[in-house]
């Protein structure tokens, strides 16, 4: 607005500088409005506070070691033991532990692969696995298996790869298509001592030798060499 020829030039000035002042105070009234109206949907929006949508989650220590990840399958990191990193049969979704020098030391995965459907929680040694849950349902779902299994500890200083190669089954705790049973096996790997109730209920204990013959059976008794097990 132009000041009319009665105004001097300093009293233009002056209500020019009332009339800005006055579109700032307005401004900042609805600003300030706004913001207040975004805080409060913040604070009582459920996903801000109560949930995280991320494809993987790194917890670190305060020297940057990784000790925890939690990641779906595409982002989920491989084997690594003593700097090295090794590759995985398969590649599930879950959670990775490590120790303090950043090797893993167990964790919990779940995958949909060719052999169906596999849950496991793990414990290693510091060079392979140690112990296990597992559940594994067959892809066409005919064969299921729920167990504890316990590993043979394998000498120190090998990797990983030759870790594989030495390393036995000693203990299986497990329900297997419905026969549930205790397996104790010797360092080879070999099936020793059998305690099973099958899915008939039928219960049976049974000590095999290192050829895999059953040489005492209860309830019953058979003569070692006749009767062998597969």
């Amino acid at each position: 607005m132009k000041p009319s020829p009665e105004q001097s030039p300093a009293a233009a000035d002056h209500a020019r500088i009332v009339r800005d002042i006055r579109w700032l105070k307005a401004y900042a009234a609805v600003a300030t409005l706004g913001l207040a109206v975004i805080g409060l949907t913040a604070a009582k929006s459920p996903v801000s506070d109560a949930e995280i949508t991320v494809e993987r989650i790194n917890v670190v220590d305060p020297d940057g070691t990784v000790r925890l990840v939690i990641a779906n399958a595409e982002r989920f990191p491989l084997p690594k033991l003593g700097g090295k990193e090794y590759p995985r049969a398969v590649q599930p979704a879950g959670l990775v532990f490590y120790d303090a020098s950043g090797s893993e030391v167990g964790g919990i995965a779940i995958t949909d692969a060719d052999m169906g459907k596999v849950s496991a929680l793990a414990f290693d040694y510091p060079n392979y696995d140690a112990m296990g849950m597992i559940t594994h349902v067959s892809a066409d779902g005919s064969s299921a298996l729920a167990g504890l299994h316990i590993n043979s500890r394998p000498p120190a200083g090998l990797d990983v790869i030759e870790a594989s190669k030495v390393v036995e089954r000693r203990i299986a705790i497990q329900n297997r298509n419905e026969n549930a049973e205790i397996l104790l096996s010797d360092p080879q790997g070999r099936d020793r001592i059998r305690l099973r109730v099958g899915d008939d209920g039928q219960a049976r204990i049974e000590i095999l030798d290192e050829a895999g013959r059953v040489t005492f059976s209860a309830p019953g008794e058979v003569d070692a060499g006749t009767r062998k097990e597969g």
